[in-house]
């Protein structure tokens, strides 16, 4: 728990400015990871950014906030993996 931390994430994202534009011409295959629980970043962003990004998936883990817990590391890494290997 770090309470700076959140704070320079916040004004990070606030500071980069508007990223549609940017999103809608990524051509690479992308995969959102989006905690259920994010308290700093609602769900709805995960899905805001998926839906820019043509042909990108999402999966929206449950029980993951904003943050990385060693007990989804297996389910995110498998994520990661498979869509590696989905990639040409």
């Amino acid at each position: 728990f770090y309470p700076q931390g959140s704070a320079r994430q916040y004004n990070a994202i606030l500071a980069s400015g508007n990223r549609v534009k940017l999103l809608q011409q990524v051509t690479t295959p992308t995969l959102v990871i989006h905690g259920a629980d994010d308290p700093v970043v609602p769900v709805e962003a995960g899905r805001d950014t998926a839906s820019l990004v043509p042909g990108a998936r999402l999966e929206v883990v449950p029980g993951m906030g904003h943050d990385l817990p060693r007990p989804l590391l297996p389910r995110l890494a498998e994520l990661i993996a498979g869509h590696a290997r989905a990639a040409n």
